[in-house]
């Protein structure tokens, strides 16, 4: 959409786009009949005068043209000055048989004389033939004076003896009254029918504009409600079309894609909700088929069973039951975030403050595992960050529940709070046996597994902890790098903006 570049309202538009036509059907009107006028005037001067040169002939007293085929010159004048004693508008000329100029009476100053000069003899035959059928006037002749132009005129034959020696040829719309025409195209009458012609178009321009506007006021209505459902509030830059048509072209395009996000975010929704069903499915299959087990092994066995045994049933069926709370758990927390129904608040807090309490908390099961538990002594204590508190306590729990789990007996898990630029960086690193290097860029992924090794530690993880830091840590414009070495241990770390 080349596009169309609007020129303004389409009422007004249409109004012009009329009135240039119409002004193109007035001049053509006028062109017109101002041809029809001139061929009209020309016929009607040519049939009063039609019988002009024969009339002038038949009153010739003696010949025009002497035995030796000469012209008589003083006989030529005379007839001339009487002729145009009659009628001044008119030219005399005689012409031999062939169409050559041998006389004229033509007064004043010549640019080039028109003796010898040819005419065509075709209009001559065609007015100076009785035989022939009346002609259809006007009849034009070549004009002796102005070569190349042709004129009505009147013929007829000159004789002698019974033998055609020349012609009469006289020129009825002469110098003369061209000049008078010429005028006459210059006159007030012909000033006044243009400036009619021009007020006329502006008039009938003025009133299709005005019903136009009128007759396109439903469509101008329609346009401004779907343009302003098209431009939503605060967006300045969106392009507007300058008339109904473009607006309509416009708002139906933005229909379109609106129409074909929603259905995107349909089946997105679509698709997370089967994805959610399926992770339930996935996630409470296994803590629910091992209390099923534990229990009716408790109630089919009964007394059968040692009291310590049906104790130790009863607290993995517990652990089990806290296994299976923390996954529904996280899951709805999951999908919370993925919907966008959490977003971060915006709150001003010590960093370090808030680590030292995540470890206070995780001192006494770190210490029954047999693993060390700090934050490093080169952490900056006056670190001040803006981030939603909460979110980040959970992030950093989910870090150090995924750091004791892979770390054995004897090992270390660190905190760190160093400077980045305008960023403070977190970091938690454990001692444990690492990641291969093949299995970190899936380690993010929720439900995923290094092996079967893992899958034996059913009851410890739900499996989602590092996808909900992911999302955390998205939601708050932060990536998460992870390093890891085998049998050496793996460092998480990630970045928060300095607090304002």
């Amino acid at each position: 959409m080349s596009a169309h570049h609007a020129k303004g309202p389409l009422h007004l538009q249409a109004a012009a786009g009329a009135s240039g036509l119409l002004a193109l059907l007035g001049l053509v009107m006028f062109a017109l009949v101002h041809h029809h006028g001139t061929q009209t005037a020309l016929e009607a001067t040519q049939r009063l005068n039609l019988g002009l040169a024969r009339y002038v002939v038949a009153h010739l007293e003696g010949g025009m043209v002497d035995r030796s085929g000469h012209p008589d010159g003083r006989r030529m004048t005379a007839l001339a000055q009487q002729v145009m004693m009659i009628n001044p508008a008119v030219e005399v000329y005689l012409l031999s048989t062939d169409g050559q100029v041998l006389a004229h009476a033509l007064d004043g100053e010549l640019p080039v004389d028109p003796i010898g000069r040819r005419v065509d003899m075709a209009p001559v035959q065609r007015l100076s033939t009785p035989a022939l059928a009346a002609p259809r006037l006007p009849v034009l002749g070549d004009d002796p004076r102005r070569p190349g132009q042709r004129t009505i005129v009147s013929v007829a034959p000159v004789a002698d003896a019974g033998t055609t020696t020349g012609y009469m040829y006289i020129v009825l719309h002469g110098q003369a009254l061209r000049t008078v025409a010429g005028n006459l195209a210059d006159s007030q009458a012909l000033r006044e029918l243009l400036l009619g012609l021009v007020l006329v178009t502006a008039m009938a321009a003025g009133v299709l504009a005005l019903a136009l506007r009128r007759l396109t006021r439903p469509l101008r209505q329609l346009a401004a409600e779907l343009d302003a459902f098209r431009t939503e509030p605060g967006t300045p830059g969106s392009p507007r079309a300058q008339d109904e048509l473009g607006v309509l072209r416009m708002a139906i395009a933005a229909l379109q894609q609106r129409v074909g996000e929603q259905f995107a975010r349909l089946e997105q929704a679509d698709s997370q909700r089967r994805e959610l069903i399926s992770s339930i499915s996935h996630d409470l299959r296994t803590p629910l088929s091992n209390i099923r087990g534990y229990v009716e092994t408790v109630l089919l066995r009964g007394d059968g069973l040692a009291v310590e045994t049906r104790a130790q049933h009863l607290r993995t069926a517990l652990r089990h039951t806290d296994l299976l709370n923390r996954r529904v758990r996280d899951l709805f927390e999951l999908s919370k975030l993925d919907a966008g129904r959490q977003t971060p608040r915006q709150d001003r807090f010590c960093l370090a403050e808030l680590l030292q309490d995540v470890v206070q908390n995780y001192q006494l099961p770190a210490r029954h595992q047999g693993v060390a538990i700090a934050m490093a002594a080169n952490s900056l204590r006056q670190a001040r960050v803006t981030a939603d508190i909460a979110m980040i306590e959970r992030v950093l729990q989910n870090l150090i529940d995924n750091a004791l789990r892979f770390t054995a007996a004897g090992g270390q898990v660190t905190l760190v709070v160093t400077a980045s630029g305008a960023q403070y960086a977190i970091s938690v690193t454990d001692t444990g046996r690492g990641i291969p290097a093949e299995h970190l860029p899936h380690i993010f992924d929720r439900y995923w597994r290094a092996g079967p090794d893992e899958e034996m530690r059913a009851g410890t993880s739900s499996g989602l902890g590092l996808a909900i830091v992911k999302r955390i840590l998205e939601l708050h414009g932060s990536a998460v790098r992870v390093t890891s070495a085998l049998a050496q241990g793996t460092r998480v770390e990630f970045a928060l903006p300095l607090a304002a």
